[in-house]
């Protein structure tokens, strides 16, 4: 069965439904396509890691959360501003009314490590990031902007020509604002045009990170201002501005017009002011067409529709759609000509769950369209050439990329999940332009999201990163299918430009330091979303790291999570795919193999989490692993060769395990969360359990973590996800779970999810703790927290590696890549005074640089 639409569930429901949902495998795995011979790979399931998502964080973030974790954000700037990049903001924020400032230095400096780049080659010469939402290009520079759930970069030397490398910049560090997974979740941007230096972004990914917001910066993201009037919006999806003041907005709260150049907002009168609004186009300054459709639950949309307007937005009709037969629209992308008549839709058809094979064509400016049937051949639309083809044109809901040339509307080029095509004849007959395994065809990464059009280019974002079209209605270069891959050509294609690009989602990073290889403080794996189980690689001619590399490459494909390298042999490694699919690797990364061996109810959706988990074991025995199924605790005493399972006495037989940990010091000490709110202890190795029932009060749905300290496993710490501004997210026993107490108090960022809780290696009292917000600690045992370290953006940290001698930190962030900061051993806090003003007394907004937040 599929998994259950978890809108319609009761949270009980929701919690004891989804862990044990059946889910059909898709056939068509995702390596990353720089590596063709990747060990084992997986498809990337949005739709499945969307589910999780909900069932993970407890539901969806409600508006009202949004708001609250943004005011937050806000507060937090202004503490710790002189910590945090200071990128799209001028200056730190002023200090909060009756505090101190922050602490100078505390903790030490965060680097980033990257992955910004693969190993290339001459077939491959492919690089890729996180997925893009959005791409703005100035029609007058080489400057270009992209949109991701990390935030807003920019590149001033966006040449597609240039020999030499672009460089990007993030601009949208200095906004104090937190989506659902803790990032500046950005869905939508915009340049203006009637000046390109002003800068439109609308927050809230459709996909992965709901937010709240619309910003405008009047200087290429250097400062922004914050628009009200935003109503219930959490997901934005795209942004036309038609002149520097009138500004439309698309949202899942339907569609938003600004007069006064988006610094507030109102719905349109008529039919767009409510639904979910997927996409506006301008076919002049008066004549404009949207798309819009209700919202079923998450990735399922219904009663899709075309409204025009001939007034500039004033008044809306509906459009009239026609040859549509059998075919249900749901979500639809619109790609016009501007100062033309001509324009087209691609369409989610929800009859057949799948991108209708067609498309909707416009000759009048949108008042009147008419079904363009794709034309049944080898190589047309959706019915690529080449390995693993089958089902191209769907996760519909997911993937849309549509763009028409602008110098002949007859040009039009499309693409959902395997590949893109195009049309020359106004969508009569298609090409294949790529392929997703650069089978038969040139190598582009899967899933497309997004276009712009410049100088004859088009840029695409796919779930790769940039693709840059450079001569897209020229001739299309091909190989033999089954040929092992067919020769990449950047005049033709361009996959290079993310080098630098630092977006990728990280779950978990893996560390060690094992001597038995001269690099193993230097070693690193990744588990990312749809960009596979990663290993930092040797600069080139080199053999060894040095610890200078930000090179990842993809040695596990589609969607990588728990990963672990074995604490005295560097060699050994651990990656997974979903449902507690555990990979090993023997040489350091280079290869890896399914071991599963023992481990009942592993690769199956019916029996084992969609995220799996992975826990180190004590100290004493670095060969020692742990992972899970729904509702069983396994162990490896052979780094994951073979395992067993351990008993269930007294563990829950309703409510399914989220996490486990395991005691450094103490082999005996096992600890597992499960849903419902729940801690359950082993101190017998695993041969019995103690469910702590109802220990962690309001916290029902999002149980995350539990870490034991690392001398005295009687000091146990747990940690939550849930979406709530009033519950409890880090808790603290001392008596080997018989009472909690909860720890988020002074100093901690109330209320935002707690992905992570560990202690220091050389001194118990001090506690690091990985947040929406970035990295805290405490060094009283959790009494007091600070931020830890600078440079590091407000971003959530899902996991985080301590050296056990103290010299370094590794934090895996969901959008920004992998982060290190170096000798975390000795740091101390001092707190210095303000300097900044404070507040008035009943203040209740502020402005800093050209800013304006509530407070």
């Amino acid at each position: 069965m599929a998994f259950p639409r978890l809108r319609t569930l009761t949270p009980l429901a929701l919690l004891l439904a989804l862990p044990l949902a059946a889910q059909a495998r898709q056939l068509h795995p995702q390596p990353g396509g720089q590596h063709p011979a990747t060990t084992a790979s997986e498809p990337d399931r949005p739709d499945l890691r969307r589910d999780w998502n909900l069932y993970w964080f407890g539901g969806q973030p409600s508006p009202a959360y949004l708001d609250y974790k943004n005011h937050l954000a806000t507060r937090e700037m202004r503490r710790w501003g002189n910590l945090m990049p200071k990128a799209g903001s001028s200056k730190p924020l002023p200090a909060i009314v009756g505090t101190a400032a922050a602490p100078s230095g505390t903790g030490g400096t965060w680097t980033c490590l990257g992955p910004t780049a693969q190993t290339t080659s001459t077939k491959f010469p492919d690089i890729d990031s996180g997925r893009p939402s959005a791409i703005a290009v100035d029609p007058g520079s080489n400057t270009l902007y992209i949109a991701t759930s990390g935030g807003v970069f920019k590149c001033a030397n966006a040449d597609p020509n240039a020999t030499t490398a672009w460089t990007w910049t993030p601009i949208t560090d200095g906004l104090p604002n937190s989506g659902s997974s803790g990032n500046v979740s950005v869905g939508a941007l915009a340049l203006s045009p009637a000046n390109p230096q002003v800068v439109y972004v609308g927050l809230g990914d459709a996909f992965d990170a709901q937010g709240r917001g619309f910003y405008v910066s009047p200087d290429g993201g250097n400062t922004w201002t914050e628009a009200t009037g935003i109503g219930a919006q959490t997901i934005s999806w795209s942004i036309l501005p038609l002149d520097a003041n009138h500004i439309f907005w698309c949202t899942n709260d339907g569609l938003k017009v600004s007069a006064d150049g988006g610094k507030t907002f109102l719905p349109v009168a008529g039919g767009p002011a409510s639904g979910t609004v997927f996409s506006i186009q301008a076919f002049s300054a008066t004549e404009l067409v949207c798309s819009v459709s209700d919202e079923l639950n998450l990735e399922h949309y219904t009663n899709g529709r075309i409204y025009y307007s001939s007034d500039a937005g004033a008044t809306w009709n509906p459009a009239t759609l026609s040859g549509l037969g059998t075919m249900t629209p749901g979500r639809m992308t619109l790609a016009i000509v501007p100062s033309g008549s001509a324009g087209y839709a691609e369409v989610q058809d929800t009859t057949a769950s799948k991108i209708g094979q067609g498309v909707l064509v416009t000759a009048d400016k949108g008042h009147t369209w008419t079904w363009q049937a794709a034309a049944t051949e080898t190589g047309g639309l959706f019915q690529g050439i080449g390995g693993r083809m089958t089902g191209d044109g769907g996760q519909e809901w997911y993937n849309q990329a549509i763009a028409v040339d602008p110098a002949n509307h007859q040009h039009v080029m499309m693409g959902a999940n395997l590949a893109m095509y195009r049309s020359t004849n106004g969508g009569a007959n298609w090409q294949q332009m790529t392929h997703w395994y650069a089978d038969g065809h040139v190598y582009a990464h899967s899933d497309f999201h997004t276009t712009a059009c410049k100088g004859g280019m088009i840029y695409v974002g796919d779930d790769g990163g940039l693709a840059i079209f450079k001569s897209p209605w020229g001739t299309i270069p091909t190989g033999a299918t089954g040929s092992g891959g067919t020769p990449s050509d950047t005049s033709f294609l361009d996959n290079t430009r993310n080098g630098g690009l630092t977006t990728h989602m990280v779950y978990n990073v893996g560390s060690t330091l094992a001597t038995n290889v001269p690099d193993g403080k230097y070693r690193i794996s990744l588990g990312m979303q749809d960009n596979g189980t990663r290993i930092r690689q040797p600069n080139a001619g080199s053999t060894t790291l040095t610890g200078t590399e930000t090179t990842f490459d993809d040695m596990i494909g589609g969607d990588g999570f728990a990963t672990l390298i074995n604490p005295a042999d560097g060699k050994q490694m651990l990656g997974s795919l979903y449902y507690t699919d555990i990979y090993k690797s023997t040489d350091g990364g280079a290869n890896f193999t399914e071991s599963i061996s023992g481990l009942t109810g592993a690769a199956s959706s019916s029996s084992a989490p969609f995220q799996p988990r992975l826990a180190q074991g004590d100290s004493a025995h670095p060969n020692t692993v742990y992972t899970t199924t729904n509702y069983t605790v396994f162990q490896s005493t052979n780094f994951g060769s073979t395992w067993t399972a351990l008993p269930t006495t007294g563990l829950p037989t309703t409510l399914a395990i989220r996490n486990v940990g395991a005691a450094f010091a103490d082999p005996q000490a096992l600890g597992v969360v499960t849903n419902g709110g729940r801690v359950c202890l082993s101190y017998n190795g695993g041969s019995s359990w103690t469910e702590n029932t109802n220990v962690l009060p309001g916290n029902a749905y999002g149980n995350s973590y539990v870490w034991f300290d690392r001398v005295n496993s009687s000091i146990v710490y747990a940690a939550s996800v849930a979406l709530s501004a009033t519950a409890n997210h880090l808790w603290k026993s001392t008596d080997k779970g018989v009472t909690w107490t909860a720890i988020d108090g002074t100093g901690f960022p109330f209320g935002i999810p707690v992905h992570v809780v560990q202690t220091d290696p050389r001194d118990p009292n001090t506690v690091y703790a990985g947040t929406d917000f970035g990295v805290y600690y405490s060094v009283d045992g959790g009494s007091n927290w600070s931020r830890f370290g600078s440079g590091l953006p407000m971003v959530a940290v899902r996991d985080l590696y301590v050296a056990p001698d103290d010299s370094f930190i590794r934090a895996a962030t969901f959008g920004r890549g992998v982060w290190q900061l170096q000798s975390a051993a000795g740091v101390t806090v001092t707190l210095d005074k303000p300097t900044a003003k404070v507040l008035p007394s009943g203040t209740t907004t502020f402005t800093a640089a050209v800013q304006n937040f509530k407070t």
